[in-house]
């Protein structure tokens, strides 16, 4: 891991050498808040940023995405040997510094923009809960879309005796310098860009921010003035520690349902992750009063504390990757929960085999001062951000990276649920996420926090404890024709306009889609053994008698078997091409979406390419893992 030694953001006259405006790079002290008065808070810094003391022509290029770039190659602006300045959001802050490696930039500076989550927002921090004028967000710049973990062990545990590459072969480390500036410290850069290039509002659409407000022209430069970023970083191989607690199950022992949150944090971290970690915590002292009063869980729990997750979910990749074999042998689920509490929204991603229980177990936990439920409030904001009020069921999004569920479910294909109730960024990784912060503005009373452990206790002693695992294969077949829907659609967009789309399309999905209609067959198929099951004999087998007990403990532990392991037919062991990490066919991290999951990467990266060769391979190789695991599904 890095840590940081130097840092310096300086405007001057690069023929006379005249100081313009140096960043202070550091936060206020917000009086009353003990945390930003805390000596050992860290600087401006980027977790794996590249050490570099550059000089060049500043330009700015909006969110630093892919597309924000051909619009400056478009406008005739160029980033080569320029230090380019981007503000935070739409992708993660490593595909930023990527991209504009891959231009040529010399350093780049990520910005948090009071449009985003600052008093564009709202009041900000001290008088409300966004962003004020000189806090930075840190974090790491990490390639997570090629693969998290240790950057220097890809693909096998970074144990004490590991062998390691070189720094120079890790493929998700950045080349090129940066750092996080705050929109106090961008400000006087923006200003050296008017008049210069472009304005910005001509080269793309959403490319002004909020710092209008304060007379600020967003122009596209390159200035005149140059900028001096300095990013002097020390790496080291560091051990790290995870924490890990085990209850064994009486009856089934070697099945498992997995509960992580990561304990490290840039800073204070009282949402991010300290509200998970204290969920966890009392979390672990309700079971531990369960087990005093005689209560044993059917099944396995383990408890994790992940350590080194903000650099590139270090402490749980690992902890996969050497525990890989066997958590494909007894792993049922994982349930993560990071941030528990930044906001009064309740927001989801899951594996679609949980979809009904996570109805069922948010049915049965209040939501705090109020007369709803958790489910009654998550409705009600699904539709609002759908914009549809007949919505009928609330939104469950789909899985990609971005915390500990990664390895579980990419990786190793364990089913995964990543929860948490949010809604407020606007102190996120910096030193203004404090007690004071969530006390004031966020959770006062500390009832949401309350509301997330019974979840997380509900659904975790669900998964332990049913005799008959709540999950549903056939939600899982049905989720997966949406996922077909999007993924032609995307493909369509890919073809070259000469081309008859539907009927290339039709072509192009055919094993897919036949794929997809036995996976649901088969598991229309399973339900109706599963109902069987809970009407002549009870789920726990309490119907039969002595002679057929033994039958219905089989039936019943088939069951079982294939709704737990159902997701690791979706594991493709050779990867997705090119990033060989990620290995789920059906959602993995976009390669070019940062956090955000892609339905069919392998499809969807071979049409962005343009080889449709390998798009019909893979389309067969999808749908021959679909179909084995149909068949897996009929093995009852």
């Amino acid at each position: 891991m890095n840590y940081p030694v130097d840092q310096r953001v300086a405007l001057f006259n690069a023929t006379t050498g005249q100081a313009h405006f140096e960043a202070g790079l550091k936060e206020d002290i917000i009086p009353g808040d003990s945390a930003s008065e805390d000596p050992n808070n860290l600087p401006a810094f980027h977790g794996y940023s590249a050490n570099g003391n550059v000089t060049g022509q500043l330009v700015y290029a909006n969110y630093g995405s892919l597309d924000d770039f051909k619009a400056l190659k478009a406008a005739g602006i160029s980033i080569k040997d320029k230090v380019v300045l981007v503000r935070y959001g739409g992708m993660t802050r490593g595909l930023k510094v990527y991209a504009a490696g891959l231009g040529g930039a010399r350093g780049v500076l990520i910005y948090s923009d009071p449009a985003e989550d600052g008093y564009v927002q709202g009041p900000v921090y001290p008088e409300g809960p966004w962003r004020p004028e000189s806090s930075f967000q840190r974090g790491s710049v990490s390639l997570i879309q090629i693969h998290p973990g240790d950057p220097l062990t890809p693909g096998y545990a970074a144990t004490k005796d590991a062998p390691r590459l070189d720094p120079s072969e890790a493929a998700n480390l950045n080349r090129i310098p940066s750092l996080p500036l705050s929109y106090r410290d961008v400000e006087p850069l923006l200003r050296a860009l008017k008049g210069l290039g472009k304005p910005a509002k001509e080269v793309g659409d959403n490319w002004v921010g909020g710092l209008t407000s304060k007379g600020v022209e967003y122009w596209t430069g390159p200035s005149e003035l140059s900028v001096n970023l300095l990013n002097k970083v020390e790496y080291k191989i560091t051990p790290i520690q995870n924490v890990i607690a085990r209850i064994p199950g009486w009856s089934e022992p070697n099945r498992a349902v997995v509960i992580g949150n990561h304990r490290d944090a840039w800073c204070a971290g009282a949402y991010d992750p300290s509200s998970g970690s204290a969920a966890l915590l009392e979390l672990s002292r309700g079971l531990g009063k369960l087990l005093k009063l005689g209560w044993r869980p059917r099944r396995t729990i383990i408890l994790g504390s992940w350590d080194a997750e903000e650099y590139s979910l270090i402490g749980s990749t690992e902890w996969v990757e050497e525990n890989r074999s066997w958590l494909n042998a007894e792993a049922v689920a994982y349930i993560n929960v990071d941030g528990a509490v930044g906001g009064g929204e309740y927001a989801v991603g899951a594996s679609p085999v949980f979809a009904h229980l996570l109805h069922e177990a948010t049915k049965q936990v209040p939501y705090p001062n109020s007369n709803q439920t958790v489910y009654d409030v998550w409705l009600k904001d699904s539709a609002r951000n759908a914009g549809d009020d007949r919505l009928e069921k609330p939104a469950i999004y789909s899985l990609g990276s971005g915390s500990d569920y990664a390895p579980f479910m990419a990786h190793a294909g364990i089913s995964s649920i990543n929860m948490g109730f949010g809604g407020y960024e606007g102190a996120y990784h910096s030193n203004y996420d404090s007690f004071n912060w969530m006390t004031r503005f966020i959770d006062p009373d500390f009832k949401l926090h309350q509301a997330m452990t019974r979840l997380w206790g509900l659904l975790t002693i669900r998964i332990a404890d049913d005799p008959v695992l709540d999950l549903k294969p056939t939600t899982y077949a049905e989720e997966l024709q949406q996922y077909l829907n999007v993924i032609e659609k995307y493909v369509a967009s890919q073809l070259p306009d000469t081309t008859d789309v539907d009927r290339a399309i039709t072509k192009k999905f055919r094993h897919l889609r036949r794929a997809q209609h036995n996976l649901l067959r088969s598991a229309q198929y399973l339900e109706r053994r599963l109902h069987y099951l809970q009407r002549v004999y009870g789920e726990g087998c309490q119907m039969a008698g002595n002679r057929r007990r033994a039958r219905c403990h089989q039936l019943r532990k088939s069951i079982n078997e294939r709704v737990a392991k159902l997701e690791r037919h979706f594991i493709d062991p050779s990867g997705i091409p090119g990033r060989e990490w990620y290995k789920h066919i059906l959602v993995s991290p976009g390669r070019w979406m940062g956090y955000d999951s892609q339905v069919f990467p392998a499809l969807a990266e071979a049409a962005e390419d343009g080889d449709w060769e390998a798009f019909q391979a893979y389309e067969e190789r999808a749908a021959g893992l679909v179909n084995n695991a149909a068949r897996f599904l009929r093995k009852v």
